[in-house]
């Protein structure tokens, strides 16, 4: 019986050295599996979390960028919202084309505005007599007869202004078509003037109509028979003096029929565009002109 007892003694502790030594073992395996896994582990968690920093950070520079450009547009519009302009030093010429296209849409015409003057008679008011002086100072000793005149054209004192691109001369009745070469000069200038406002308005071209020139004393003559009110001593008999129509404007269609006339129109808009640039050339002392009301024209005579 006490054999029995101690056997089974001994049969437990050994039993329990047995479980307890496998207990051991199963939790040194544990350990060890352990302290291989967990530094893994953390080193995963230190990649996603360098990661998602570096997403952070990449996140945060182009909101940084986008703010930035946000400002650069800003800066670019007045407080009207109107786009300003660019520095030509910081454009590219694909930026610059479309900065032009987008102004030319949004603005519908992107043109300068018609003024013309705020009173023809009070903006142009030089007289004959104020105008005469500048003829004798700037111009031939009056003729007589057309030959004499045509006799100065070949002198070259006088040019023949009937053929030019930049404006076209009406069926003279009681002049020529000639002006001494300052004249012809400030003719031209003012024609050219005149159409590169008419582009700038965003308005088709036209040509300017010149309804007379120079006048001989046969002319005056003849003139004098109809209107009682022509004067002898005119500014026209010195190749200074040019009348330009505000009622009539050649429109450019290409090519022209063997009559002109068939072909111009009445266009308030564009007398004021004239208005504008015979006022600009007058205020820069090149020319003196007269609103004629009843003749329909400009009268001017170079300074």
């Amino acid at each position: 019986m006490n054999k029995k007892k101690k056997e089974q003694g001994k049969y437990s502790k050994r039993g329990f050295l047995v479980v307890f030594c496998i207990g051991m073992i199963l939790v040194a395996a544990v350990r060890h599996a352990f302290s291989i896994e967990v530094p893994d582990i953390m080193a995963g968690k230190h990649r996603a979390m360098a990661i998602q920093d570096s997403l952070s950070s990449a996140l945060s520079e182009v909101k940084g960028q986008e703010c930035a450009l946000q400002n650069d547009d800003a800066e670019n519009y007045g407080a009207d919202g109107t786009e300003l302009e660019d520095d030509p030093a910081d454009e590219t010429p694909e930026v610059t084309d479309s900065v032009q296209v987008d102004c030319i849409i949004d603005a519908g015409v992107g043109r300068n505005k018609i003024i013309g003057v705020y009173s023809f008679d009070k903006c142009f008011p030089d007289i004959n007599d104020v105008q005469l002086e500048a003829a004798r100072t700037n111009g031939i000793t009056p003729v007589h007869t057309r030959e004499e005149a045509q006799q100065l054209v070949r002198m070259n004192k006088l040019v023949n202004i009937s053929n030019s691109p930049f404006y076209t001369v009406d069926d003279l009745s009681h002049s020529m078509p000639y002006l001494v070469p300052k004249a012809q000069h400030l003719l031209n200038t003012i024609s050219v003037n005149f159409i590169d406002s008419l582009r700038s308005k965003g308005m088709p071209p036209h040509l300017l109509m010149v309804t007379s020139v120079l006048r001989t004393g046969s002319d005056i003559e003849r003139l004098q028979r109809g209107n009682v009110n022509a004067t002898t001593n005119s500014c026209h008999c010195y190749g200074t003096t040019v009348d330009i129509a505000y009622n009539r404007f050649v429109p450019v269609v290409g090519h022209y029929n063997d009559d002109a006339r068939s072909l111009t129109r009445w266009n308030f808009e564009m007398k004021l565009v004239l208005s504008e640039v015979l006022d600009d050339l007058r205020e820069r002392e090149q020319c003196y002109v007269k609103y004629e009301k009843k003749q329909g024209c400009f009268h001017l005579t170079v300074r």
